[in-house]
């Protein structure tokens, strides 16, 4: 092949994919308000900074379970700046490259088993899977993807050719995967059962023999980690933040063997169906002892072993935590499925039967049963990028249309792999580029407009770090029913001001982060577990809740989220009042009440601004009596003042309702002071 420079044009090519790859993923992230998943990216961002700053795994001061080490160590890199945003903006970038650069080993693995030609479509589909969208997230896949397919590449290399450098390089590619995701731990399964897959397609036991050092070194390194792990944290602590993983009684042998069928095909879904044909015809050759190069033996001892302990393992988990499908933890299975669609399209397509046809019913029956109306779901989307183009598909046609054009679609694709001429073998090539191309920008765009929705419904257009834009150092954060747990995350990995949690009981629990569970008292004193007052200097509440002090800063509500303000709170901390059931907007709906407590309760007046828009009756209740009603017509405003019951001697608490039979609105709730 002509040569410039000593660079082959192959080698051009690939490198030319790489960097198109690279800018084209962080083009498509530009619009993605990174992080969004929480609290997965935010925890990966918190831990980061702690961890490059010599704190360790600790959020706000403490301490949180071990998920992984090298990818919050990248995150936390990233972020070394003053500027967080531009801190996202660079490990944006670095993840884009990480994905894209996996085009690399997939090219040198395949090239010497199919020809350069065919290593360059390989490489260009494992760039094109709707997948490198996280990239532009603060997710692990972004690290684990390119990670995890050289560890597999390893073992491949390893089977065939196991010298001991070789079995060292495979050792520490899997210490890498390991320390990037405890995911990892099922390339050890991998290893076991590409050697049986190995060992009945060469009707021999040498393949084990001769990776014994592999086995006696894992051994090893296990023993260590589980030793390690007790000598830190006890039993509990083997597993880190996934011990819950162990509880064997919490799993069900049903939900397991419907999980493990919809992560298969969700795998189909992933790879659009044709190259896993491709692999099924390749191991049929492979197991049955027809398969004549050695490197391809390993290869497809690697590659189908690697994609059945992957779906095995991920449909365990799924199984328990996710009720849907999480193509995320599927992603790297799918380079090695499109290394053998190279293999099988450079062999001329072979098609045996009835093993190809009975490959291609599996693949079909995986993916028309899936759960669709399960996996078609908004909430399905952060887990399955390749799932956002059938959602939206199912919002704009009928069940049954969507059911035909499904079914059809999926039947009609794997068809062409069985009964496609030869001359023609190309088309399946441009088929399965083009879906994943397509899946990738319509995947892309949608996390562009939900990530921007939910960072609307979070700061509602205020800066994501006000807090430290006030000048803030020491802000405790009170997390209430008001607002969404995730709003928590969100405000820890943009406000490093932020150095403890305390949550109102009754709130939703943000998870791992730490935090002190308080309670109001009757006298307005904000009170931990042992009755003993909080010692905070300033305090960053929802506008639902009115301490005493100097409101310092705010951000206004959102449609679905009240506003914020930072308290400079005056010592001993005490609450004035609180309000619960009105919307964000200051509006109160038929059926609804609205509760506004007033604590420390003593002489003086709820003052109230209500707004008519249906000019149904409206009632204020003051201690369960009716003390005010009126139907306010739509566009008049009345002005209600109601003193506090006689007996209110500022010790107590005093408690309104408001109800309305219609639609109010409400621009005004504050009870005033006498003096």
């Amino acid at each position: 092949m002509p040569r410039r420079f000593g660079i082959s044009r192959p080698t051009v090519a690939l490198g030319m994919l790489v960097v198109g790859s690279t800018v084209g993923r962080l083009v498509l992230s530009r619009g993605i308000d990174a992080p969004w998943i929480a609290p997965d990216e935010h925890l990966y961002g918190l831990v980061g900074r702690s961890l490059v700053s010599g704190d360790g795994f600790t959020i706000v001061g403490g301490e949180v379970p071990y998920y992984s080490f090298l990818y919050p160590l990248l995150v936390g890199l990233a972020l070394l700046g003053d500027e967080v945003a531009s801190g996202v903006t660079v490990a944006q970038a670095a993840q884009a490259l990480a994905m894209s650069a996996t085009a690399i080993p997939i090219f040198l693995w395949t090239r010497p088993l199919a020809g350069a030609r065919l290593a360059l479509l390989a490489a260009t589909l494992t760039v094109l899977l709707p997948g490198l969208a996280y990239s532009a997230l603060l997710m692990s896949e972004a690290l684990y993807y390119p990670v995890a397919v050289v560890a597999v590449w390893a073992l491949a290399a390893c089977l065939r050719d196991p010298t001991l450098g070789r079995q060292i390089v495979l050792l520490g590619a899997i210490g890498l995967a390991l320390a990037t995701r405890l995911q990892a731990v099922g390339l050890v399964a991998t290893l076991v059962l590409a050697l049986c897959m190995l060992g009945l397609a060469e009707r021999s036991t040498a393949p084990f023999r001769r990776l014994l050092p592999t086995f006696a070194a894992l051994a090893v390194a296990g023993v260590a980690w589980f030793v390690g792990r007790l000598l830190i944290g006890g039993d509990g602590e083997t597993l880190g933040a996934y011990a819950t993983l162990s509880e064997a009684e919490q799993y069900s042998l049903a939900d397991i063997a419907s999980s493990i069928a919809w992560q298969a095909g969700a795998v189909a879904l992933l790879t659009v169906g044709i190259p896993l044909v491709a692999l099924g015809v390749l191991s049929w050759e492979t197991l049955r002892g027809s398969e004549q190069d050695s490197r391809t033996r390993a290869f497809v001892a690697t590659a189908l072993s690697y994609l059945v302990v992957t779906v095995v393992e991920v449909g365990v988990f799924a199984s328990r935590f996710v009720d849907h499908i999480t193509e995320r933890q599927l992603l790297s299975v799918a380079p090695p499925v499109f290394v053998a669609f190279a293999v099988w399209l450079g062999r001329g397509l072979p098609r045996p039967q009835p093993a190809t046809s009975l490959v291609a019913i599996a693949v079909a029956a995986s993916a028309l049963l899936l759960p669709i109306e399960r996996i078609t779901t908004r909430a399905a989307a952060a887990d399955a990028l390749s799932s956002i183009p059938l959602e939206q598909l199912r919002g704009v046609v009928s069940e049954s249309t969507f059911a035909a054009v499904y079914a059809g679609t999926a039947a009609a694709v794997l068809l062409l792999g069985v009964l496609l001429p030869r001359r023609v073998a190309p088309l399946l090539a441009a088929i399965v580029a083009f879906a994943l191309a397509a899946c990738s920008v319509v995947a892309s765009r949608e996390l562009s407009e939900r990530s921007q929705a939910e960072r609307q419904s979070i700061f509602a257009g205020a800066p994501v770090d006000w807090l430290d834009e006030s000048g803030a150092r020491d802000v405790s954060y009170l997390a209430t029913p008001d607002r969404l747990w995730p709003s928590v995350w969100h405000h820890l990995f943009w406000n490093t001001s932020i150095t403890s949690v305390t949550r109102l009981s009754g709130a939703e629990s943000p998870g791992v982060v730490p935090q002190q569970l308080v309670s109001i008292r009757r006298d307005g004193a904000l009170v931990d577990g042992a009755d003993e007052p909080l010692e905070v200097a300033e305090l960053a509440t929802p506008t639902t809740l009115v301490p005493a002090g100097e409101g310092v800063a705010t951000i206004p509500p959102s449609e679905e989220q009240p506003g914020m303000t930072l308290w400079r709170v005056e010592q001993p901390l005490r609450i004035l009042q609180r309000v619960s059931g009105i919307r964000p907007n200051g509006d109160l709906h038929g059926g609804d009440a609205a509760l506004i407590e007033v604590f420390a309760c003593g002489p003086g007046e709820l003052q109230l601004t209500l707004l008519g828009k249906q000019g149904l009756p409206t009632r204020i209740l003051v201690n369960g009596d009716t003390f005010a009603e009126r139907a306010i017509a739509p566009g008049e405003v009345w002005r209600p003042a109601l003193p506090s019951p006689p007996r209110a001697d500022g010790t107590g608490r005093c408690v309104y309702v408001l109800e309305t039979d219609g639609l109010v609105g409400s621009t005004r709730i504050e009870f005033v002071r006498a003096g």
